[in-house]
């Protein structure tokens, strides 16, 4: 008998996701007439801890990430989250008819490391949005830190927007914008 290091298994991030889908969509759909807030409240509670938004945030703020103190990183990962959530949450809603299609083939990284787990969202009379979602094994969960829509990656698409703000304002700068943003005062 040998003992080693689990092995991710494609499958199990797959029916992960898949779930993890399912499970949204009910408590979206099963709020017919409740308070949108509430109901955004419970499906993000319920996604959160699939998340990693320190791997997130780290990838997104990219090498600066590296000079940056552990107050700093902290109070990047809060509120690259806090965007995060705000920013998507608020579309949740438009999505809670919508048909979610996880495929069967994911793509395998790293030497199984990395499994990306392939999806198509659409919504009814609309053209389906094809969405990657990157993951890692953590314990006896898959872990999300990127998903890419249509092809775009969303730590590509802020490690543009971040490196720009670093390069003139510092990673301070960049905290006080991302909070800024979350307050409402910076559009």
């Amino acid at each position: 008998m040998s003992i080693g290091l689990a092995v991710a298994a494609p499958a199990d991030a797959v029916n992960q996701v898949r779930g993890n889908a399912s499970q949204v969509l009910n408590i979206l759909s099963a709020a017919n007439g409740s308070n949108d807030l509430a109901v955004r409240h419970r499906a993000e509670s319920y996604a959160i801890p699939y998340f990693d938004f320190p791997r997130m945030t780290a990838l997104a703020v990219g090498n600066p990430w590296r000079q940056a103190s552990v107050a700093q990183k902290q109070a990047l990962t809060s509120e690259f989250q806090t965007l995060l959530i705000r920013t998507y949450s608020g579309t949740m809603l438009k999505f809670k008819n919508a048909k979610v299609n996880v495929k069967d083939n994911p793509v395998v990284n790293k030497g199984g490391k990395e499994i990306i787990v392939r999806a198509e969202v659409t919504q009814a009379g609309g053209k389906p949005v094809n969405m990657d979602f990157t993951t890692y094994q953590s314990g006896s969960k898959y872990r999300i830190y990127n998903v890419a829509v249509e092809g775009a990656s969303l730590v590509t698409v802020y490690r543009n927007q971040f490196g720009e703000t670093v390069k003139s304002k510092g990673i301070d700068g960049l905290i006080a914008d991302l909070k800024a943003k979350n307050n409402g005062k910076n559009k």
